[in-house]
C-alpha cells in the first residue's frame, strides 16, 4: 500500500520503490491533479540515487503519453532547485525522484504544486486513495509523444536567486574561508559554484557523483561530518558547510571543529534574520524544534506558529504570507520571501552570512545568543522500530501524564506522536519517523544534565511499554 510520509513518497527500491508501483503513484497523481483542472506542464527531475534517472524517463514517458507536455532536467538537482523551477515556469507539477537523506537502497519521490512547495496533505491523500482505486489496473506500456518531451537545464535561475538573497557584500569583505561538502548529492555544483564565483575561499569536497554516497546515508550527522571537521582543522577554515542528499537540509562544523547542532544553526539564522535584516511576520516551527526560536521571535515582537512534524505543514502559509520563515528540527529552513520549501543550500549561505556580518566565530555567537535569549540544549534519539514499537507507542500515547522524570506537566500535545511539555522549560516528544522505520525522540532544557536525564527517560518509557512490563 502506497503511503506518504512527512516528505513525500519513500521506500526500499525493488521491495516497496518499483517501476510499477512509481507509474501507479505516477497515474493516481495525474488522475487527482485533472479532477482539479488542466495540467499544463510537469517538471521532472532526480537526485544522484542509482535508477533515479531512470524513474524520471519512466516518469516523462507516462506524462507524454497521457498527452502531458513534460520537461525533464538535463541534470540531477537538488529540492530547491526543482521547486524554484516548477514556480518560476507555472508548471502544474513537479516531480522529484529522490530519497533525500535516506540509505543508499532506498529511492522516492516528493511532488510539488505550482507555488514550489509540496504537495498539501489533502492531495497526497487522495492520491493514496486513487493508488487503491488504480492498484488492479495500472499497465506497463505507454506510447510517449516525443512532441511534448522536453528537456532543460533548470539552474540558472535558482542560482540568480541565491545572488538576489544572500548579503555577497558582507560575505566577501569579511575574507572567509569555508569548506563546502555535498556528500555526493544534487547540491554539488550549487554551493561551491557560487561561492567560488564571488571569490570566497572555498575548499571542497565529495563533489563526484556516487549513487551509494560513499556507503553511508547521505545526512549530515556527526559521522559523516568527520571528513568535513577534518579538512576545516587542516586548513583553518571559518566554517565548514554541508548539504544532504538532495540539498533541502544542512549541517555545519564550526572554527573548533565541532558540529553546530541544528537547533542552534537555526536560532541563528532565525535571530539573524530578525535581529539583522528586520525581517518581520510569524515563525513557524515543528512541535521538535527548539523553543529558542520561540524566545528569538518574541524578542523581535514576532509570533510563533507551532506545527506537527514535517515541512508541508509550512508550504501553504509560507505561500500565503501567513508566515514569513519556518523551521523544523532536522535542519530545514524555508523563508517565504526565498522560497515556500527548504533550502538547505540558502541555508548554508545564511550561516556565513551570519559569521561575515557578525565577525566572530560560531562559538562565540552561540555564546552571544544564550546571553540575550537564556539557555536552552535540544537533542534527538533515533530506536529502530521493532515488533511491538506500533502497541507501545499507542500505549504511551493512551496514558495522561501529571508528571515526568519527576517534572510537572504542563501541556499534553498529541498531534503528532506524544509531546509533553514540563516545568522549568523544558519538554520531551516521542514519535514515529514519517520517512522511515524509526522512532524518534526529542527533549529539550536549560542544561545537559537535564537533558540527558531526560532522554534516558523517554527511552525507558518506550522500552518497558514495548517489553509490556506495565511501566506505561
Amino acid at each position: 500500500m502506497i503511503r506518504f510520509g512527512t516528505s513525500g513518497w519513500r521506500g526500499v527500491v525493488g521491495q516497496v520503490f518499483t517501476f510499477r508501483n512509481v507509474r501507479l503513484v505516477l497515474e493516481a497523481t495525474l488522475s487527482v491533479l485533472q479532477q482539479r483542472g488542466p495540467v499544463r506542464e510537469v517538471v521532472v527531475s532526480y537526485d544522484t540515487r542509482l535508477l533515479s534517472e531512470k524513474f524520471a524517463r519512466e516518469a516523462v514517458d507516462l506524462f507524454t503519453h497521457h498527452g502531458v507536455r513534460t520537461t525533464l532536467s538535463e541534470r540531477d538537482l537538488p529540492v530547491p532547485c526543482l521547486a524554484h523551477a516548477v514556480r518560476t515556469r507555472g508548471a502544474t507539477l513537479g516531480v522529484l525522484f529522490t530519497g533525500s537523506h535516506n540509505a543508499p537502497e532506498y529511492n522516492g519521490l516528493k511532488l510539488y504544486s505550482s507555488s514550489g512547495a509540496q504537495l498539501p496533505r489533502e492531495l497526497t491523500d487522495a492520491i493514496e486513495a486513487e493508488c487503491q482505486r488504480l492498484e488492479a489496473s495500472v499497465g506497463d506500456f505507454y506510447v510517449p509523444q516525443r512532441e511534448l518531451d522536453g528537456r532543460a537545464a533548470l539552474t540558472e535561475g535558482y542560482l540568480a536567486l541565491l545572488e538576489r538573497d544572500i548579503d555577497w557584500g558582507a560575505v566577501q569583505v569579511a575574507g572567509l574561508s569555508l569548506v563546502v561538502d555535498p556528500l555526493y548529492g544534487s547540491a554539488r555544483e550549487f554551493l561551491d559554484r557560487i561561492l567560488l564565483q564571488h571569490g570566497v575561499t572555498t575548499h571542497v569536497l565529495h563533489t563526484t557523483k556516487d549513487p551509494y554516497f560513499g556507503g553511508w546515508a547521505p545526512d549530515c550527522s556527526p559521522s559523516n561530518l568527520a571528513a568535513l571537521r577534518e579538512r576545516v582543522r587542516a586548513t583553518g577554515a571559518h566554517l565548514g558547510l554541508a548539504t544532504d542528499g538532495d540539498g533541502d537540509r544542512f549541517g555545519a562544523i564550526d572554527s573548533h571543529c565541532r558540529l553546530l547542532p541544528p537547533n542552534l544553526a537555526l536560532a541563528l539564522i532565525v535571530d539573524h534574520l530578525l535581529a539583522h535584516r528586520r525581517l518581520r511576520g510569524r515563525v513557524g516551527r515543528t512541535v521538535g524544534t527548539t523553543r529558542l526560536i520561540d524566545r528569538v521571535a518574541r524578542a523581535a515582537g514576532c509570533e510563533v506558529v507551532e506545527t506537527p512534524v514535517g515541512f508541508g505543514h509550512f508550504g501553504p502559509l509560507l505561500v500565503s504570507g501567513e508566515l514569513a520563515v519556518a523551521v523544523e528540527e532536522s535542519s530545514g529552513l524555508g523563508v517565504a520571501s526565498h522560497l515556500p520549501e527548504r533550502d538547505g543550500i540558502f541555508a548554508a549561505l545564511l550561516l556565513a552570512e551570519v559569521v561575515a556580518v557578525r565577525r566572530a566565530p560560531v562559538r562565540e555567537l552561540v555564546r552571544q545568543l544564550f546571553q540575550r535569549h537564556g539557555t536552552l540544549l535540544s537533542g534527538r534519539v533515533q530506536l529502530p522500530w521493532r515488533e511491538r514499537t506500533g502497541d507501545a507507542l499507542a500505549a504511551i500515547g493512551a496514558r495522561r501524564y501529571r508528571e515526568f522524570a519527576g517534572l510537572a506537566v504542563r501541556r499534553e500535545d498529541r498531534r503528532d506522536g506524544l509531546l509533553l511539555e514540563l516545568e522549568g522549560e523544558s519538554w520531551v516528544l516521542l514519535r514515529a519517523a514519517g520517512t522511515e522505520p524509526k522512532v524518534r525522540i526529542y527533549a529539550e532544557s536549560t542544561s545537559a544534565a537535564k537533558l540527558r536525564w531526560l532522554l534516558r527517560h523517554a527511552r525507558q518509557l518506550l522500552e518497558g511499554a514495548e517489553e509490556g512490563n506495565g511501566h506505561v
